[in-house]
């Protein structure tokens, strides 16, 4: 699935950083949203050891052209009402209006999959769908979510694990390294499914059939 590597070096390093732009101090996330569109990058800022919480997570639009953050919003995502919060460590924007997340509610032992929409000044979310499966059985936390837009399905990483999801939530195939290594990021982009591993860090690129 994946035979293409890419191996970051010293020299790779050295030729990006005539072109790095820096930008002033912002809070970020714990890593698990950082997401671009055409004109912005978005990421959302939690408290990543939180878990059922109820409290408000925060969408940080910053512009990819000075780096500087021009709009927070503030959201909450309940699951009918405020006794039942969903508090997102793993979300990805499609667009400057949309984005899906993904929450692990470990009492249900499930994934649930949702779609949350801007309207006006306003984030309105819709869960989607739900896998009845913890996936992994040691308790191995997401370290990577993406959403294909063409073939309309969602990607779970866990350490060497990636999993193909249906809109529907239905598992569709299950995919595994055997590197004994985690996975830190993922991202799919047309016909492309790209992957981060740590140490050594490593980037993977695979094609989408």
């Amino acid at each position: 699935m994946f035979p293409e590597t890419r191996y970051f070096s010293t020299g790779v390093v050295h030729n990006l950083s005539k072109s790095i732009k820096f930008s002033p101090y912002i809070k970020m996330g714990h890593g698990q949203t950082f997401s671009a569109t055409e004109k912005y990058l978005y990421v959302i800022a939690n408290n990543h050891l939180l878990t059922n919480s109820s409290k408000s997570e925060e969408i940080m639009r910053i512009n990819k052209n000075n780096l500087q953050i021009d709009k927070i919003w503030t959201f909450k995502i309940w699951n009918g009402d405020a006794n039942h919060p969903r508090y997102i460590h793993n979300a990805v924007f499609v667009n400057d209006h949309e984005f899906y997340a993904v929450f692990h509610n470990s009492a249900m032992k499930r994934f649930e999959y949702w779609h949350v929409t801007r309207h006006g000044n306003e984030w309105h979310p819709k869960e989607v769908g739900a896998s009845g499966s913890n996936f992994m059985r040691n308790g191995s936390p997401v370290q990577g979510f993406t959403y294909d837009k063409r073939k309309n399905q969602f990607y779970l990483a866990f350490n060497d694990y990636i999993l193909n999801i249906a809109k529907n939530s239905k598992l569709l195939r299950t995919s595994h390294f055997n590197s004994g290594r985690e996975i830190e990021g993922i991202s799919a982009t047309n016909h492309d499914l790209y992957v981060e591993l740590a140490e050594r860090p490593e980037l993977f690129r695979g094609w989408i059939k």
